[in-house]
């Protein structure tokens, strides 16, 4: 079946399965809408925050580089960089106070009451929230391996052709 959360390999675009062969031979979605390539608008959740406004900057920089960039992701990659700023804080916080806080002392015993830094959890979450946002634009290892980018004509594709690229005019064989 497919698609996120079904436990089925993730759905491939018309455009991916026409590219491939389409091996499933199963109809083709003719109504999918288009990719629409370029920069996306900076929603106005990350426009209000400087440090999210940041990440969006060097994310979207990143992702442009990538060739992945679609003026339709920008809720995707707002989130992605609030998500990150928000790890970024809670780490911060579990460093400065770490895993275990006391919050109280009892005075007749002297015992302390220690409990779970509450920013261990947000940054736990938070960071279940970025791995998911990475595979999403193949910014992690794993998840790159499977991102198509549209084929450049300067770049070799074998090993044949790089050494026909590395030879030189003088290397030509005269007959």
């Amino acid at each position: 079946m497919g698609g996120k959360g079904s436990g089925g390999r993730n759905r491939k675009t018309t455009a991916q399965k026409k590219a491939e062969g389409n091996r499933g031979k199963r109809r083709l979605n003719q109504n999918e809408p288009p990719t629409l390539p370029g920069e996306p608008a900076m929603p106005a959740f990350v426009a209000k925050d400087i440090a999210v406004r940041q990440v969006w900057k060097e994310l979207v920089a990143v992702l442009a580089d990538y060739g992945v960039l679609r003026k339709t992701d920008a809720i995707a990659i707002g989130t992605l960089c609030s998500n990150y700023v928000l790890f970024a804080q809670a780490d911060a916080s579990v460093r400065k106070h770490g895993h275990v806080i006391v919050t109280e002392l009892d005075q007749e015993t002297g015992v302390a009451v220690l409990k779970t830094n509450p920013s261990f959890r947000v940054r736990s979450d938070a960071l279940k929230q970025l791995r998911a946002g990475w595979q999403a634009f193949g910014l992690d290892p794993r998840s790159a391996a499977g991102i198509q980018l549209p084929d450049n004509p300067d770049k070799p594709k074998t090993g044949l052709d790089l050494i026909k690229l590395a030879k030189s005019a003088k290397d030509e064989i005269v007959h």
